[in-house]
This record gives structure tokens, sequence and C-alpha cells, in this order.
């Protein structure tokens, strides 16, 4: 079974139903701010998430809100695209953080490979045998493996952020229709 085939279509497009007695389950209700600025329930967020994630290969897809009590116009599509706005620029920064992070990281890393490299060869001539020999290895592994997570941050750990980026961004394209729950 493919990720698309649990929601239904409507008009070629892929649509994920949300189907809510009130406006007020779509929001967090510990959040005591009006609508507009309220955060999504977080279950919600992730449901709508997870769907985003489904149908991030398809071109477009729509959100339908069924709800048995009408709510203002663009009150659900103010919500979201707060939400998901806020998500970017969240991820946004998170990324920037960690790429300076990273980068503090391997200057220390750089600077700890060179002084470990550096005892390696002064134990290995300090330290005859195998013992030596042991030790000058062990140092050029931890030297090596000082290495390790900065690399990780700067090469590697986008690719997630991005992925989510890339869904939230999905999320925000995404046409929002709220309709009567009486004619679903």
């Amino acid at each position: 079974m493919s990720e698309t085939s649990r929601y239904r279509e409507e008009e070629g497009e892929h649509v994920v139903d949300i189907r809510v007695a009130s406006i007020e389950q779509l929001f967090d209700n510990r959040d005591p701010a009006p609508f507009r600025e309220r955060d999504l329930d977080p279950d919600l967020a992730d449901y709508l998430f997870d769907a985003g994630e489904d149908l991030a290969d398809e071109a477009k897809f729509r959100i339908v809100f069924w709800l048995d009590t009408p709510c203002r116009p663009g009150e659900i599509d103010d919500a979201l695209h707060a939400h998901f706005a806020a998500l970017i620029e969240r991820n946004k920064r998170e990324r920037r953080r960690r790429r300076r992070i990273g980068q503090l990281t391997l200057v220390l890393a750089i600077i700890l490979v060179i002084g470990l490299i550096a005892a390696a060869q002064f134990v290995a001539k300090l330290v005859p045998g195998s013992i030596g020999e042991g030790l000058k290895e062990g140092l050029q592994i931890s030297s090596w493996v000082a290495m390790w997570r900065p690399i990780e941050t700067l090469i590697y750990d986008w690719i997630p952020a991005r992925r989510e980026r890339s869904i939230a961004a999905k999320l925000l394209a995404a046409s929002i229709d709220v309709r009567p729950a009486k004619t679903a």
C-alpha cells in the first residue's frame, strides 16, 4: 500500500481530511492566546506534518477541514500558515546554530588532531616496542575520532533539516478548504 493511497482524491489532487466539531479542537488548549496567535494542537500539527511527508512527492495537495460549527473565513488558513511559517523559521535558525557549532568544533578538532598526532609521534620515539606502537596507534585513532562529530554536523545534519523545511513549505502551499461537516 502506497503512502498516498490513504488519502482520497478530489479533482486530481490528494486530500487530507480533518473532521472536528469546532475550531477550538484545532488549537492547543494550554495556550491562552486568541486563535490567530495560538499554537496548533500538537497532535494536529504532527498529523499534518506526517501527511505532508506522505504527499511530499505530489505536485500539490489539499487540506479540507470538516467543521460542525462554522468559523470566521480565513481563520484556519491564518493559523496553519502561521504555524508552518514559524516551523520553517525555527528550522532555519536551528540549522544556522548547528552550522556555527559545527564550524567551531571543527576548528577545535583540527587543533586536537594536530596535538594528538604530534603526541603519537613523540610517544613512538619515547616508548619503544609494541607498547609504544599501541599508544601511537591509539592516539592517531583518537585524533580522527575527534573529527567525527564536526564532520557529521557540517556534512550530514543538514539533510533531515532540509527535508523538514521542504515538507513545511509544501504544507504552506497546500490549498485549505473549510466545509460544513453535515454535507460530508
